[in-house]
């Protein structure tokens, strides 16, 4: 799949061996390098590599198979994964979260402006990075995790596409935003694969850099006539 996604226009491939969702079981992290290391070695010289984790053993030993970006969903070890990092001169993808990492559930304010928490969240931790010699970081505000009191599927949405259209306003941090974008069947219903293609319009505008996505073909069709109209 990681193959034909490359081929199909995909700039980065990531890779996970544990889904984010709170309600998904755990995976060790000897289980995860086993999964995890083949399918890189099988992908670098096919696509840019990403591999999600919190655990720095999986880290290590991703990045020293080949993968080119750790995409960072928990804090715990921050230091140390960012410092494996810096030592593969590897990219960082660094989500938004408030706890340990993404599957321990938490809440946002989805009444409230989400930019100031952005800010203040991302400052740190990006002035941290940089000090310990990570050059390349782009943040991911977490739009794609579960929120334990985003469970209405409308409530959600509607706080993502808030997020969406103002990345723009995280600017002032000084490192490109990768957005992940919502299938919203609640709202496509059938043709809930269209999603992203609308969601993609409203990013790009907004003021994304890099876009989460599975319909990688018709994203990059979309992506391709937003460049050739020069609405950006």
């Amino acid at each position: 799949m990681g193959r034909i996604q490359a081929a199909q226009g995909a700039s980065v491939i990531d890779l996970g061996a544990e889904s984010s969702n709170a309600t998904a079981a755990r995976v060790g992290a000897d289980e995860q390098i086993a999964t995890l290391v083949p399918a890189v070695e099988g992908l670098v010289e096919h696509a840019v590599v990403s591999v999600e984790t919190y655990e720095p053993r999986v880290v290590k030993a991703c990045l020293a198979a080949g993968a080119r970006v750790l995409n960072m969903t928990g804090r715990e070890h921050e230091d140390e994964m960012l410092t494996l990092a810096a030592e593969h001169d590897a990219a960082v993808v660094m989500c938004f979260g408030e706890t340990a990492n993404v599957r321990e559930v938490s809440d946002v304010s989805p009444d409230a402006d989400p930019v100031p928490v952005l800010l203040d969240h991302f400052g740190a931790r990006l002035e941290r990075a940089r000090s310990l010699g990570v050059d390349r970081v782009v943040i991911d505000p977490g739009m794609g995790f579960f929120y334990g009191n985003l469970v209405d599927p409308m409530v959600r949405v509607r706080h993502q596409t808030r997020v969406l259209a103002q990345t723009f306003r995280l600017r002032p941090l000084g490192a490109p935003v990768c957005n992940v974008l919502p299938h919203s069947y609640d709202i496509f219903g059938d043709e809930f694969r269209k999603a992203e293609g609308f969601f993609a319009v409203l990013a790009v505008l907004g003021g994304a850099h890099l876009l989460r996505v599975h319909e990688v073909p018709h994203l990059r069709t979309v992506l391709n006539a937003l460049e050739l109209l020069e609405v950006r």
